[in-house]
């Protein structure tokens, strides 16, 4: 016999039924255990979905259940694929993963399959969100003229700025407009757009750098506190994933900088304009490899450890 909280539950995106079969359950309470929002509770000698508006749709009590007596509304069973035997990676495998990812910005003049792509943004979109908010938004842009364009016009908005930095009023204009942090950043590349520019580079390719691929998070208004925080995590789930693949992959920063002081960049790159911007990448098959780790100071760590106790 299976009970149905008539009431369901809503998070922000649509309204959820959690079922609790009690004929099926075996009463070990795994699922009230990992409730991160105590939305299940025993009532006599069942438990039940009894605070259904606090559900955040986890799906934690799902996926814990040994007796497959919960399930929802929004996924069948059958979509919770069993763990069973499979282990995650060893510590070593993800020691080697981390440890051997690079920030690539040369490649190799290759497409990357759009399954390939796909799968990655599934996985992207596994990350953890704030409360499982999950209102992070991908664009994935493979058209080479469009990357081109906004390419050049990154660089042109940067040359105009980088003409008027000697101004200190104009500096502090700046930074006002794209926020301290960004606009510290586009200060920091004057000398490196000039002697890019004294060296021949191509002017399409300063800023991403030829790659096939870019990859956005964007956030809808009313996204939280943490949506950009949401927005980072999902990115740098997919990059350490792309570097599974063999894929190499690298931050742009400019990007989030230039759309906050020329927001019709967002028009241009397909994301609405009342979208915050929040990460972009660029991606592709790595031109060189790389013999070596590269060794970091471990540095500005703070232990607070419990005292000895007599």
């Amino acid at each position: 016999m299976a009970i149905n909280n008539e009431s369901g539950s809503h998070n922000g995106r649509f309204r959820i039924m959690i079922t609790m079969d009690k004929d099926k359950c075996i009463r070990c309470a795994r699922c009230e255990a990992v409730c991160p929002a105590l939305a299940i509770e025993k009532v006599g000698k069942d438990y039940v979905f009894a605070h259904p508006n606090a559900c955040i749709s986890c799906y934690h009590c799902v996926a814990v259940c040994p007796a497959d007596a919960v399930t929802c509304d929004e996924f069948p069973l059958e979509a919770f694929e069993l763990i069973g035997t499979r282990k995650p990676a060893t510590a070593a495998a993800a020691r080697n993963l981390i440890m051997q990812r690079r920030s690539v910005r040369e490649f190799k003049n290759k497409p990357v399959p759009r399954k390939l792509i796909e799968d990655l943004v599934s996985i992207a979109l596994h990350a953890p969100t704030g409360r499982n908010a999950q209102g992070v938004h991908v664009t994935v842009i493979t058209d080479a003229d469009l990357i081109n364009k906004v390419d050049k016009r990154i660089t042109r908005t940067f040359e105009a700025i980088a003409s008027l930095i000697e101004n200190p009023m104009a500096e502090e204009i700046l930074k006002t407009l794209a926020g301290r942090e960004s606009g510290e950043r586009v200060l920091e590349q004057k000398n490196i757009l000039r002697r890019a520019s004294e060296a021949g580079e191509p002017r399409s390719m300063l800023v991403f750098r030829g790659a096939p691929v870019l990859v956005l998070a964007h956030s809808a208004p009313g996204g939280g506190m943490i949506a950009r925080d949401d927005a980072n995590i999902a990115m740098t789930t997919m990059m350490l994933a792309a570097n599974a693949h063999g894929l190499g992959a690298t931050w742009i920063g400019y990007i989030v900088g230039a759309a906050k002081i020329d927001p019709t960049l967002k028009r241009r790159l397909g994301i609405p304009m009342r979208h915050s911007l929040d990460s972009a990448f660029i991606l592709g098959w790595p031109k060189y490899s790389y013999k070596r780790l590269i060794p970091r100071s471990v540095k500005n760590v703070k232990w607070i450890e419990p005292k000895n106790k007599e």
